[in-house]
Protein backbone atom coordinates (compact mmCIF):
# COMPACT_ATOMS: atom_id res chain seq x y z
CA UNK A 1 0.00 0.00 0.00
CA UNK A 2 2.77 2.39 1.14
CA UNK A 3 4.62 2.09 -2.23
CA UNK A 4 1.52 2.79 -3.98
CA UNK A 5 0.88 5.64 -2.03
CA UNK A 6 4.60 6.93 -2.82
CA UNK A 7 4.11 5.71 -6.54
CA UNK A 8 0.94 7.73 -6.77
CA UNK A 9 2.70 11.27 -5.25
CA UNK A 10 6.10 10.75 -7.78
CA UNK A 11 3.58 10.49 -10.58
CA UNK A 12 1.64 13.76 -9.69
CA UNK A 13 5.23 15.53 -8.84
CA UNK A 14 6.12 14.56 -12.32
CA UNK A 15 3.19 16.29 -14.03
CA UNK A 16 3.24 19.15 -11.87
CA UNK A 17 7.29 20.03 -13.11
CA UNK A 18 6.04 19.16 -16.82
CA UNK A 19 3.24 21.45 -16.70
CA UNK A 20 5.23 24.26 -14.78
CA UNK A 21 8.22 23.98 -16.97
CA UNK A 22 5.99 23.91 -20.43
CA UNK A 23 4.05 26.83 -18.77
CA UNK A 24 6.90 28.90 -18.03
CA UNK A 25 8.87 28.10 -21.58
CA UNK A 26 5.04 29.32 -23.48
CA UNK A 27 5.43 32.52 -21.21
CA UNK A 28 8.91 32.73 -22.28
CA UNK A 29 8.73 32.80 -25.96
CA UNK A 30 5.40 34.52 -25.87
CA UNK A 31 5.92 37.68 -23.29
CA UNK A 32 6.81 40.79 -24.69
CA UNK A 33 9.42 41.74 -22.40
CA UNK A 34 12.28 39.93 -20.40
CA UNK A 35 12.83 40.27 -16.91
CA UNK A 36 16.90 40.42 -15.92
CA UNK A 37 16.76 39.84 -12.09
CA UNK A 38 19.96 40.97 -10.75
CA UNK A 39 22.65 38.61 -12.89
CA UNK A 40 25.57 37.37 -11.04
CA UNK A 41 24.48 38.53 -7.28
CA UNK A 42 22.51 36.00 -5.47
CA UNK A 43 21.22 37.94 -2.98
CA UNK A 44 17.25 38.97 -2.67
CA UNK A 45 16.11 42.43 -4.45
CA UNK A 46 14.68 43.82 -0.83
CA UNK A 47 18.13 43.31 0.59
CA UNK A 48 20.09 45.19 -1.71
CA UNK A 49 17.48 47.71 -2.97
CA UNK A 50 17.79 46.68 -6.41
CA UNK A 51 14.86 45.90 -8.14
CA UNK A 52 14.28 43.73 -11.86
CA UNK A 53 14.61 45.67 -14.54
CA UNK A 54 11.77 45.42 -17.14
CA UNK A 55 13.19 45.13 -20.75
CA UNK A 56 11.78 45.89 -24.23
CA UNK A 57 12.14 46.78 -27.67
CA UNK A 58 9.73 49.13 -29.93
CA UNK A 59 10.40 49.94 -32.81
CA UNK A 60 13.75 48.87 -33.10
CA UNK A 61 14.57 51.21 -29.89
CA UNK A 62 15.69 49.18 -26.72
CA UNK A 63 13.86 50.48 -23.74
CA UNK A 64 13.51 49.40 -19.70
CA UNK A 65 11.69 51.13 -17.40
CA UNK A 66 14.40 52.91 -15.77
CA UNK A 67 15.17 54.88 -19.24
CA UNK A 68 18.33 53.95 -18.34
CA UNK A 69 18.82 56.81 -16.07
CA UNK A 70 21.69 57.72 -13.50
CA UNK A 71 20.49 58.92 -10.56
CA UNK A 72 23.11 62.22 -11.40
CA UNK A 73 25.89 62.99 -13.69
CA UNK A 74 28.97 60.99 -13.55
CA UNK A 75 32.25 62.97 -13.21
CA UNK A 76 35.15 60.74 -14.42
CA UNK A 77 37.46 62.73 -12.19
CA UNK A 78 40.72 61.36 -13.73
CA UNK A 79 41.96 63.89 -16.08
CA UNK A 80 45.47 64.39 -13.82
CA UNK A 81 46.23 60.83 -15.55
CA UNK A 82 45.80 61.23 -19.06
CA UNK A 83 48.90 62.73 -20.90
CA UNK A 84 46.89 62.62 -23.77
CA UNK A 85 48.80 64.76 -27.09
CA UNK A 86 45.54 67.16 -27.93
CA UNK A 87 46.93 69.78 -29.64
CA UNK A 88 45.30 69.91 -32.63
CA UNK A 89 42.20 69.43 -30.55
CA UNK A 90 42.80 72.27 -28.95
CA UNK A 91 43.35 74.60 -32.04
CA UNK A 92 40.69 73.52 -33.73
CA UNK A 93 38.49 74.63 -30.44
CA UNK A 94 39.57 77.79 -31.25
CA UNK A 95 39.41 78.09 -35.09
CA UNK A 96 36.31 76.07 -35.19
CA UNK A 97 33.79 78.03 -33.25
CA UNK A 98 30.73 75.69 -33.10
CA UNK A 99 27.14 76.67 -30.73
CA UNK A 100 25.76 73.14 -29.77
CA UNK A 101 21.76 73.50 -30.01
CA UNK A 102 19.97 70.96 -28.11
CA UNK A 103 16.11 70.11 -28.17
CA UNK A 104 15.20 69.06 -24.88
CA UNK A 105 11.79 69.70 -22.85
CA UNK A 106 11.29 70.42 -19.11
CA UNK A 107 10.50 66.75 -18.05
CA UNK A 108 14.01 65.45 -19.54
CA UNK A 109 16.25 68.07 -17.41
CA UNK A 110 16.96 66.01 -15.25
CA UNK A 111 17.14 62.77 -16.97
CA UNK A 112 18.48 63.12 -20.49
CA UNK A 113 19.75 66.78 -20.47
CA UNK A 114 22.22 66.70 -17.42
CA UNK A 115 23.95 63.90 -18.97
CA UNK A 116 24.44 65.79 -22.38
CA UNK A 117 26.14 68.70 -20.52
CA UNK A 118 27.91 66.22 -18.50
CA UNK A 119 29.64 64.46 -21.64
CA UNK A 120 29.87 65.43 -25.55
CA UNK A 121 28.42 69.11 -24.53
CA UNK A 122 31.20 69.80 -22.87
CA UNK A 123 33.16 70.38 -25.55
CA UNK A 124 31.21 72.79 -27.60
CA UNK A 125 32.11 75.74 -27.91
CA UNK A 126 28.55 76.99 -26.46
CA UNK A 127 25.90 74.55 -25.30
CA UNK A 128 22.01 75.63 -24.94
CA UNK A 129 19.30 73.45 -24.12
CA UNK A 130 16.11 74.32 -26.13
CA UNK A 131 13.25 74.39 -23.36
CA UNK A 132 9.67 75.75 -22.33
CA UNK A 133 11.02 76.44 -19.08
CA UNK A 134 14.44 77.85 -17.59
CA UNK A 135 16.62 75.82 -15.18
CA UNK A 136 19.26 76.77 -13.12
CA UNK A 137 21.46 73.78 -13.38
CA UNK A 138 21.46 73.80 -17.48
CA UNK A 139 22.21 76.50 -19.64
CA UNK A 140 18.91 77.03 -21.34
CA UNK A 141 17.31 78.62 -24.26
CA UNK A 142 13.48 79.55 -22.96
CA UNK A 143 11.26 79.57 -26.07
CA UNK A 144 7.83 79.86 -25.74
CA UNK A 145 6.65 76.71 -27.90
CA UNK A 146 4.29 73.62 -27.05
CA UNK A 147 6.19 70.25 -26.34
CA UNK A 148 5.79 67.52 -28.52
CA UNK A 149 7.09 66.48 -31.71
CA UNK A 150 3.96 68.20 -33.05
CA UNK A 151 5.94 71.10 -32.60
CA UNK A 152 9.70 70.40 -33.13
CA UNK A 153 9.57 72.53 -36.39
CA UNK A 154 8.16 75.58 -34.49
CA UNK A 155 10.50 75.41 -31.76
CA UNK A 156 13.73 74.64 -33.63
CA UNK A 157 12.32 77.77 -35.96
CA UNK A 158 12.24 80.25 -32.43
CA UNK A 159 15.35 78.34 -31.34
CA UNK A 160 17.23 79.56 -34.65
CA UNK A 161 15.82 82.79 -34.45
CA UNK A 162 16.72 83.64 -31.03
CA UNK A 163 20.38 81.70 -31.54
CA UNK A 164 20.78 84.30 -34.70
CA UNK A 165 20.22 87.74 -32.85
CA UNK A 166 22.17 86.55 -29.74
CA UNK A 167 24.75 84.36 -30.99
CA UNK A 168 25.24 85.04 -34.81
CA UNK A 169 28.68 87.04 -34.36
CA UNK A 170 30.01 84.39 -31.99
CA UNK A 171 30.35 81.44 -33.49
CA UNK A 172 31.09 79.82 -37.11
CA UNK A 173 28.90 77.06 -37.76
CA UNK A 174 25.23 76.50 -35.36
CA UNK A 175 24.27 72.76 -34.73
CA UNK A 176 20.95 71.32 -33.74
CA UNK A 177 20.71 67.44 -31.86
CA UNK A 178 18.36 66.31 -29.86
CA UNK A 179 18.93 65.46 -26.49
CA UNK A 180 19.47 61.60 -27.17
CA UNK A 181 22.26 61.83 -29.59
CA UNK A 182 25.86 61.98 -29.29
CA UNK A 183 27.90 64.41 -30.94
CA UNK A 184 32.13 63.61 -31.29
CA UNK A 185 32.67 67.18 -31.26
CA UNK A 186 36.56 67.02 -32.11
CA UNK A 187 35.52 65.18 -35.40
CA UNK A 188 32.87 67.62 -35.72
CA UNK A 189 35.85 70.20 -36.08
CA UNK A 190 37.72 68.66 -37.84
CA UNK A 191 35.31 67.61 -40.96
CA UNK A 192 34.24 71.22 -40.44
CA UNK A 193 37.90 72.86 -40.77
CA UNK A 194 38.07 72.30 -44.80
CA UNK A 195 34.08 73.70 -45.06
CA UNK A 196 33.42 77.84 -45.16
CA UNK A 197 31.11 79.18 -42.31
CA UNK A 198 30.55 82.31 -45.07
CA UNK A 199 28.83 80.07 -47.55
CA UNK A 200 25.53 79.22 -47.53
CA UNK A 201 25.46 75.45 -47.18
CA UNK A 202 24.53 72.94 -43.57
CA UNK A 203 25.53 69.18 -43.50
CA UNK A 204 23.71 66.09 -41.79
CA UNK A 205 22.94 62.70 -42.81
CA UNK A 206 21.27 62.74 -46.22
CA UNK A 207 17.83 61.69 -46.33
CA UNK A 208 16.63 61.86 -49.90
CA UNK A 209 12.21 62.20 -50.32
CA UNK A 210 10.58 65.13 -50.30
CA UNK A 211 12.88 67.87 -51.20
CA UNK A 212 15.51 67.40 -54.44
CA UNK A 213 18.33 67.95 -52.77
CA UNK A 214 17.73 65.97 -49.50
CA UNK A 215 17.79 66.76 -46.04
CA UNK A 216 19.34 66.04 -42.73
CA UNK A 217 18.08 63.30 -40.26
CA UNK A 218 16.93 65.44 -37.51
CA UNK A 219 18.17 63.27 -34.40
CA UNK A 220 21.36 62.33 -36.30
CA UNK A 221 22.24 66.24 -35.88
CA UNK A 222 22.93 68.44 -38.37
CA UNK A 223 25.12 72.29 -38.75
CA UNK A 224 24.40 74.76 -40.40
CA UNK A 225 26.96 77.98 -41.38
CA UNK A 226 26.52 81.14 -40.35
CA UNK A 227 25.21 82.54 -43.67
CA UNK A 228 22.61 79.70 -43.62
CA UNK A 229 21.27 80.87 -40.22
CA UNK A 230 21.62 84.27 -41.29
CA UNK A 231 19.23 83.38 -44.54
CA UNK A 232 16.81 81.18 -41.87
CA UNK A 233 16.94 83.85 -39.38
CA UNK A 234 16.11 87.11 -41.98
CA UNK A 235 13.78 85.15 -44.33
CA UNK A 236 12.01 81.89 -43.29
CA UNK A 237 8.68 83.43 -42.20
CA UNK A 238 8.07 84.46 -45.61
CA UNK A 239 8.85 81.31 -47.33
CA UNK A 240 8.33 78.32 -44.81
CA UNK A 241 6.04 76.15 -43.12
CA UNK A 242 6.62 74.31 -40.22
CA UNK A 243 3.40 72.05 -39.51
CA UNK A 244 4.19 68.91 -41.31
CA UNK A 245 5.21 67.22 -38.42
CA UNK A 246 8.66 65.98 -39.84
CA UNK A 247 10.97 69.11 -38.69
CA UNK A 248 13.89 67.88 -40.24
CA UNK A 249 11.89 67.45 -43.69
CA UNK A 250 10.17 71.36 -43.10
CA UNK A 251 13.95 72.62 -42.39
CA UNK A 252 15.65 70.97 -45.62
CA UNK A 253 12.97 71.99 -47.86
CA UNK A 254 13.28 75.70 -45.63
CA UNK A 255 16.76 75.54 -46.75
CA UNK A 256 16.20 74.63 -49.99
CA UNK A 257 13.79 77.45 -50.82
CA UNK A 258 16.26 80.19 -48.97
CA UNK A 259 19.33 78.99 -51.63
CA UNK A 260 21.13 76.99 -48.97
CA UNK A 261 23.14 73.57 -50.06
CA UNK A 262 23.20 70.52 -48.47
CA UNK A 263 26.43 69.36 -48.98
CA UNK A 264 27.76 65.76 -48.51
CA UNK A 265 29.23 64.89 -45.35
CA UNK A 266 31.07 61.23 -46.37
CA UNK A 267 34.44 60.88 -45.57
CA UNK A 268 36.99 60.80 -48.23
CA UNK A 269 36.69 57.40 -48.43
CA UNK A 270 32.71 57.28 -49.02
CA UNK A 271 32.38 56.29 -45.53
CA UNK A 272 29.40 58.03 -43.17
CA UNK A 273 30.23 60.38 -40.46
CA UNK A 274 26.26 61.47 -39.42
CA UNK A 275 24.50 58.42 -37.90
CA UNK A 276 20.85 58.87 -37.14
CA UNK A 277 20.88 55.12 -35.25
CA UNK A 278 22.60 53.94 -32.10
CA UNK A 279 26.33 52.22 -33.86
CA UNK A 280 25.24 48.95 -33.10
CA UNK A 281 22.48 49.42 -35.58
CA UNK A 282 25.06 50.78 -38.09
CA UNK A 283 27.45 48.23 -37.50
CA UNK A 284 25.00 45.35 -38.22
CA UNK A 285 22.92 46.87 -40.97
CA UNK A 286 19.59 45.43 -39.53
CA UNK A 287 17.63 49.17 -40.64
CA UNK A 288 14.19 49.61 -40.42
CA UNK A 289 12.12 49.74 -42.90
CA UNK A 290 11.37 52.46 -43.86
CA UNK A 291 14.77 53.76 -43.74
CA UNK A 292 15.68 51.86 -47.05
CA UNK A 293 13.65 54.59 -48.62
CA UNK A 294 14.72 57.31 -46.70
CA UNK A 295 18.57 56.94 -47.16
CA UNK A 296 20.29 58.52 -49.62
CA UNK A 297 21.88 55.34 -49.84
CA UNK A 298 18.91 53.33 -50.09
CA UNK A 299 21.01 51.30 -46.53
CA UNK A 300 23.56 50.00 -48.92
CA UNK A 301 26.01 51.63 -46.03
CA UNK A 302 26.03 49.19 -43.22
CA UNK A 303 29.17 47.88 -41.16
CA UNK A 304 31.98 48.72 -39.95
CA UNK A 305 33.81 48.63 -43.22
CA UNK A 306 30.83 51.96 -44.47
CA UNK A 307 31.33 53.89 -41.17
CA UNK A 308 34.18 57.11 -40.77
CA UNK A 309 36.90 56.42 -38.14
CA UNK A 310 36.11 60.07 -37.39
CA UNK A 311 32.07 59.46 -37.09
CA UNK A 312 30.55 62.86 -36.03
CA UNK A 313 27.16 61.39 -34.22
CA UNK A 314 24.91 58.83 -33.30
CA UNK A 315 21.45 58.85 -32.38
CA UNK A 316 19.27 56.93 -29.79
CA UNK A 317 21.58 57.11 -27.42
CA UNK A 318 20.67 56.48 -24.18
CA UNK A 319 22.05 58.33 -21.23
CA UNK A 320 24.39 55.05 -19.94
CA UNK A 321 25.62 54.68 -22.92
CA UNK A 322 26.70 58.47 -23.27
CA UNK A 323 28.91 57.72 -20.21
CA UNK A 324 30.22 54.46 -22.06
CA UNK A 325 30.97 56.45 -25.04
CA UNK A 326 33.04 58.50 -22.67
CA UNK A 327 35.04 55.95 -21.66
CA UNK A 328 36.00 54.39 -24.78
CA UNK A 329 36.67 57.38 -26.85
CA UNK A 330 37.83 59.99 -24.14
CA UNK A 331 39.60 57.44 -21.32
CA UNK A 332 40.08 53.62 -22.65
CA UNK A 333 43.44 53.21 -24.25
CA UNK A 334 44.97 49.79 -25.42
CA UNK A 335 48.89 49.83 -24.44
CA UNK A 336 51.00 50.48 -27.04
CA UNK A 337 49.37 51.70 -29.52
CA UNK A 338 49.33 55.15 -30.72
CA UNK A 339 46.64 56.32 -33.30
CA UNK A 340 48.18 58.42 -35.77
CA UNK A 341 46.09 60.88 -37.41
CA UNK A 342 44.65 60.27 -40.59
CA UNK A 343 43.72 62.92 -43.95
CA UNK A 344 39.91 61.92 -44.17
CA UNK A 345 39.00 64.76 -45.60
CA UNK A 346 40.78 65.12 -48.61
CA UNK A 347 38.88 64.71 -52.02
CA UNK A 348 36.06 64.90 -49.99
CA UNK A 349 33.39 67.18 -51.14
CA UNK A 350 33.63 70.86 -50.25
CA UNK A 351 31.44 73.35 -50.73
Amino acid sequence: MRRIIRGQHFCFFLIGFAVGFFTSLVHFHLSPTVDVINCGINRRASETNIRPIRIKETNGRIEDDTNGVFARPVNFKDSRRHTDASSVAERLFRDVRILCLVMTYPKNHRTRAVHVNATWGRRCNKLLFATRESDPSLPTLVVDVDDGRKYLGRKTRAAFSKVFSRYSQDYDWFMKADDDSYVIMENLRYFLSQQDAAMPVYFGQNFSPFVEQGYPSGGAAYVVSREALSRFAKKNRGLCSFNSNSEDADFGLCMELLGVSFGESLDSLGRTRFHCFNPDKHIKGNYPDWFYTYDKFKGKKKGIENMSDYAISFHYVRPNSMYTFEYFLYHLSPYGITKSLQDLNTNATAV
